[in-house]
């Protein structure tokens, strides 16, 4: 009877610690799945940050040749204009022409005018002068205005032509920006030339 318990403890011994190295196995043969897939999961999430990061750099590549584009477009537009005026046989005696007047955003609360000041084809002597841009706008319902080329001047001296340029600041929220530019001749304040953009 007492081999018979000393057996029977010994057969159970022997099943308890195949059991236990059974469970250890799968739990081991688990981990290491576990860790694969943890490791693919990883891999995957550096090669997706990877595409993200490549796709940003075109979207940025693209949003540069697109700004690109756009000033290029100006620039065309400003010499057809700036041709058309010179086969245009109206208003040869006028001592200047704006025929190119142009104001974009830049950013907010920031924006450049494109300007093309045309000397009258009947006139030789070069083109003397002052400009002065104005910019009105509504901010939080009431009217503002910002002005250049009063403190300090903008000369213009030029022959045939003259392009202009130039950056205005209103404030970010702004609408309604009326933007009127005058160009005076060499003596006193008469205005010689004027043009109006509004967006």
């Amino acid at each position: 009877m007492l081999a018979m318990l000393v057996a029977g403890y010994w057969l159970g011994q022997r099943q308890l610690l195949t059991l236990q190295a059974q469970v250890q196995s799968e739990h081991h043969s688990s981990t290491q799945k576990t860790q694969a897939q943890i490791a693919s999961l990883a891999a995957q999430s550096a090669l997706l940050a990877q595409q993200v990061t490549i796709l940003s750099s075109e979207r940025d590549a693209l949003v540069r040749q697109q700004n690109q584009a756009q000033q290029d477009l100006s620039a065309m537009r400003e010499t057809v204009s700036f041709f058309e005026s010179l086969l245009q046989s109206n208003d040869r005696a006028r001592i200047a022409n704006f025929v190119a007047c142009d104001l974009q955003a830049i950013e907010p609360g920031k924006y450049r005018y494109r300007l093309l000041l045309v000397q009258g084809t009947n006139r030789t002597d070069e083109l003397l002068g002052r400009l002065q841009v104005n910019l009105q706008y509504l901010d939080a319902g009431k009217k503002g205005r910002i002005s250049q080329g009063l403190d300090p001047l903008i000369p213009v001296k030029a022959k045939h032509y003259a392009k202009l340029e130039g950056e205005l600041a209103p404030p970010a929220g702004a609408s309604n920006l009326l933007m009127d530019v005058q160009f005076f001749g060499e003596e006193g304040n008469q205005v010689q030339a004027s043009c109006q953009k509004k967006i």
